[in-house]
C-alpha cells in the first residue's frame, strides 16, 4: 500500500539552507554511488530512437545523476546530450558546481520550474530522478500528461521501492551522512551546522528515505497512472542496479509516431 506521507525538502517552510544540505547529500551520494548507471542504456537506447540530444532534467535537487549520465549515455551508444537541470527550489550552487564541472555539457534554469507545466522554450527530452514518488497520483499524471501534451518524450527513474529490504537499508543513511558531509563540495559552513551542531540532516536523510520508499509508485501502479495516454507509447519495468542490491524502477514514454 503507498503513503502520501510528506518530505521535509518539499515544504515551504523548510530554511532554504538545510534544503540545500539535503540535496547536496543526495547528489552525492548520486556520484559516488552512482546508483542510476544501470539508466544510461535505456536513455542512450531511447535518445537515439528519437533522434534527440536535449534533455530537460525536472526536479533537479543538487543535480541527480547527471554528472555521471552526461558522459555514460554517449559511451553506450547515445548521443552526446546537453542537459538543462530545472527545479522548483533550484539548488543554485550545486547547478553552478555541475555547469562547470561538465564542460559546456549541463546547464541550469535559475528560476523555479513546475514539472506539471514546463515552459515551452525548455525543449528536450524529459527526465524525473528519484522525484515522481514526490507527487500524489493527480499530480504524477499531469506531470506525464505535460509532457505528452507537448509531444516530449519523458523517463521517469526510482532507485528506492516498498520493500523491507529498501527500508532497513535507509538506517544506514545517518551514519553515511556524517561520515561524507565534510567531503560535499561545494563546502558550506550552514551544513556542519546542521549536520553536526543541530543533527537535522542525519535524522532528515533517514525520515526522507524512509518517505521515499513508502510512497514509491509500484510498475503497477505507474500503469494506472498512463491510462488514458494512448497518444504515447509506454514502457514500464525494473532492472538491477548492481552492485547494489536494489532495483531501479523505470517508466520511459515517447510519441507513437516516434
Amino acid at each position: 500500500m503507498r503513503f502520501q506521507l510528506i518530505e521535509i525538502e518539499d515544504q515551504p517552510w523548510c530554511p532554504e539552507s538545510l534544503r540545500i544540505a539535503i540535496t547536496d547529500f543526495l547528489r552525492t551520494v548520486m556520484e559516488w554511488f552512482r546508483p542510476y548507471a544501470v539508466a544510461a542504456p535505456l536513455l542512450a537506447r531511447t535518445l537515439t530512437q528519437l533522434g534527440e540530444t536535449q534533455v530537460v532534467d525536472l526536479c533537479s535537487g543538487g543535480g541527480g545523476p547527471w554528472g555521471d549520465l552526461v558522459r555514460r549515455v554517449p559511451a553506450v551508444g547515445g548521443p552526446a546530450v546537453q542537459v538543462r537541470l530545472c527545479d522548483l527550489y533550484p539548488n543554485q550552487a550545486a547547478f553552478a558546481r555541475l555547469v562547470r564541472k561538465s564542460e559546456g555539457r549541463i546547464t541550469a534554469e535559475s528560476g523555479s520550474v513546475d514539472a506539471t507545466a514546463v515552459p515551452e522554450r525548455l525543449a528536450g527530452f524529459r527526465t524525473l530522478f528519484t522525484a515522481l514518488h514526490h507527487f500524489p497520483p493527480g499530480t504524477a499524471r499531469a506531470i506525464l500528461a505535460d509532457a505528452a501534451h507537448h509531444g516530449r518524450g519523458i523517463g521517469v527513474f526510482e532507485i528506492t521501492r516498498r520493500t523491507p529490504l529498501d527500508l532497513a537499508g535507509m538506517l544506514f543513511l545517518p551514519l553515511i551522512a556524517l561520515l561524507v558531509t565534510p567531503f560535499i563540495r561545494p563546502f558550506r559552513w550552514d551544513r556542519l551546522f546542521w549536520t553536526y551542531l543541530v543533527p537535522v540532516v542525519p535524522l532528515a536523510v533517514w525520515f526522507e528515505g524512509t518517505v521515499s520508499c513508502l510512497r514509491t509508485y509500484t510498475p503497477g501502479e505507474l500503469r494506472d497512472l498512463v491510462v488514458g495516454l494512448d497518444e504515447y507509447r509506454w514502457e514500464i519495468g525494473t532492472v538491477w542496479s548492481p552492485p547494489f542490491i536494489s532495483v531501479m524502477t523505470y517508466l520511459i514514454g515517447i510519441p507513437q509516431r516516434a
